[in-house]
């Protein structure tokens, strides 16, 4: 008999395997003869290499779900998060504040709104319910309209679910059944009996270390297909249950990331006992989003177990808040000591949320709220207003018509395309740079018929000056300013604006211009540049920082005030809370068709546009000109 040695196990596809176990028997004394491709014989292979392949993919597959970086099912990611203390993120509800007036008619002494008042919106011809996350109360006089203000509005449909307690039995789970639930209304309360009506509620676990054996707390862990579980202490961490408790389980069903955006909101019925309430809506709902995914289960997972449930880097913060907050799209947190000037004993967050320029008050207080349970000792968390750094673009791309079938307008309209998505998927987060020649690239990499391109940059900062009042003022480009050499002129310009002169004469159409490092205004008269104040403020060219000393303007031209620079460099590196934003009002294109250069005429095709806001009631002209 042959060496089993002979068999070899390193193959596991259909025909490998069973190539080796027709080797294998061809060494064997007993099968000498047989003719293993041509008989029957050849079944019984076939079936043994099914088999052995078969057995090879499941065993595979088991041992891939065993991992956290390589599991599929959704079901083994959830079940691996628990091994690192992690409760993936559930569906979560939009929130919406409003102000509630009641009119009531039988001189009540107050006037109260249950939890969960039913309240109804539509959000693109779908309506949805919300409803009050808690009671409010108000001090009503006679039959005056009661107004109670800040009421928090959250999207989903209630629901409440009971069981029966039975410790003797290990099979029974506090299961949520319904999917699409939100973790954070989860509400649990123990009632001692069926005839003992007292009632215990409990809060969701948090800190280990708060808990004790008599603690009134819960805990949820992920069960399968994307549902829930409630469970309760030990005795040792946390109060366990007892036979014949029963459990009550409240929790809303929400529809995520589709109850965004609802403006508009009115009563299902009564509210507080009385028909006619209006709803004024503060700010509209926000919040909403869908479970988290498969992906970034496995990013997250472990990134929790690296914070330990406590917020002390930045890295920490970072990550509690886009878990919390799944609707940021970036998120920049540095400490005090690197603020400028420095704030010790302060942290500074900045989020740019996936939608807008910048968050609401209502989204600060959430994250504010959520970061309370994190944070170690006395260190205060500070939020920081994102600061838009604009490119301003000029722009001249050079096609042959020959090589396409595209006008020159829908050609355009292609280019300006690829520099939105150049800066939705580039741009648009906090310490991402401009890179010039990846977007004359991409550019480049538009149509086939493009031949190259000409790209010109300059930076605008945009700001809100108070009118009428002598203030000082930082603009930070932070990056360097061109200015070769002393006495040159031209590294900043500005919008225009209005301003009291020296003998207090209200001059318009003026401008900042530099000179030296030093900011001047000026306005042209009969084509001539006249200074109106030789010394406004400074200017930093290496910092690439401008400081405005005593700015007093009585109005400006536009919805803001506009400061351009010429950067020393083209490649752009925001600092900090900073972002680059390429906007098309910001983009000057040129298109020259070179085919007729090519086959030997003299006569090039051009088309510009440009669309810039030039004045207070937002109007939008189109002009050849730029900065």
């Amino acid at each position: 008999m042959a060496s089993p040695s002979n068999l070899k196990l390193t193959g596991l596809d259909f025909d490998e395997l069973k190539d080796n176990f027709k080797n294998y028997l061809a060494t064997q004394n007993e099968f000498t003869d047989y003719d293993s491709t041509g008989s029957a014989f050849s079944v019984l292979l076939d079936v043994l290499a099914y088999n052995s392949h078969l057995n090879a993919f499941y065993l595979n597959m088991v041992a891939n779900e065993m991992f956290l970086d390589t599991a599929i099912n959704r079901n083994s990611l959830m079940s691996l998060s628990k091994m690192l203390g992690y409760l993936p993120k559930s569906r979560k509800s939009s929130y919406a504040n409003v102000t509630v007036s009641v009119t009531p008619n039988d001189n009540p002494s107050n006037i109260t709104i249950a939890k969960n008042t039913r309240f109804k919106s539509d959000i693109n011809g779908i309506t949805f319910t919300f409803v009050t996350d808690q009671s409010y109360s108000a001090v009503a006089n006679g039959n005056s309209t009661v107004t109670i203000p800040n009421i928090k509005l959250v999207q989903g449909e209630p629901l409440t679910f009971r069981y029966t307690a039975n410790t003797s039995d290990n099979s029974i789970k506090y299961k949520i059944p319904n999917t699409g639930v939100d973790t954070d209304s989860i509400t649990v309360t123990l009632q001692e009996s069926d005839e003992n009506t007292t009632q215990s509620s409990y809060t969701l676990a948090t800190d280990l270390l708060d808990i004790n054996s008599t603690s009134n707390v819960f805990f949820i862990e992920p069960d399968a297909d994307d549902t829930f579980q409630v469970k309760f202490g030990d005795g040792i961490l946390g109060r366990s249950e007892k036979t014949g408790n029963i459990v009550i389980i409240g929790y809303n069903i929400t529809n995520g990331v589709l109850g965004n955006g609802a403006r508009i909101f009115n009563p299902v019925s009564t509210v507080g006992g009385y028909a006619g309430a209006t709803v004024t809506t503060i700010s509209s709902s926000v919040g909403g989003s869908n479970e988290e995914t498969n992906d970034n289960i496995r990013f997250n997972a472990p990134k929790h177990y690296e914070v330990q449930n406590r917020a002390v880097t930045a890295n920490d913060y970072k990550r509690i808040i886009t878990r919390e907050y799944p609707q940021a799209e970036s998120v920049i947190v540095y400490g005090g000591e690197n603020a400028d000037p420095p704030q010790f004993g302060k942290v500074f967050i900045g989020v740019k949320p996936k939608s807008g320029l910048a968050i609401t008050t209502s989204v600060k207080d959430f994250i504010r709220d959520v970061l309370k349970k994190y944070n170690v000792g006395s260190i205060t968390p500070e939020f920081v207003d994102i600061d838009y750094i604009y490119p301003i673009l000029t722009l001249s791309v050079n096609y042959d018509s020959r090589f396409t079938n595209k006008t020159t307008s829908v050609l355009r309209q292609d280019v300006l395309n690829s520099l939105t998505s150049y800066s939705t998927n580039e741009l648009q987060e906090f310490s991402k740079q401009l890179r010039i020649s990846k977007l004359t690239r991409t550019i480049d990499d538009t149509n086939n018929s493009i031949v190259g391109n000409e790209l010109s940059l300059k930076l605008k900062k945009s700001f809100n000056p108070t009118l009428n009042q002598k203030l000082n003022y930082t603009i930070r480009f932070s990056n360097p300013i061109h200015h070769p050499h002393a006495g040159h002129l031209g590294a900043i310009t500005s919008t225009e604006f209005t301003i009291l002169d020296g003998e207090n004469i209200s001059r318009s159409g003026c401008k900042f211009d530099d000179k030296d490092g030093v900011i001047r205004i000026f306005r042209i008269v009969d084509g001539n540049k006249k200074i109106v104040y030789e010394n406004q403020g400074t200017i930093d060219y290496d910092k690439g920082e401008i400081l405005l000393s005593l700015f007093n303007p009585s109005a400006y031209v536009g919805s803001s005030l506009d400061i351009i620079v010429n950067p020393q460099n083209q490649d752009v590196q925001p600092l900090r809370e900073q972002v680059v934003l390429i906007s098309e009002s910001n983009v000057n294109i040129t298109m020259n068709d070179v085919s007729s250069v090519r086959t030997g005429l003299t006569t090039t095709t051009q088309t510009s546009t440009s669309t810039t806001t030039t004045s207070t009631t937002t109007t939008s002209t189109t002009s050849s000109s730029s900065y």
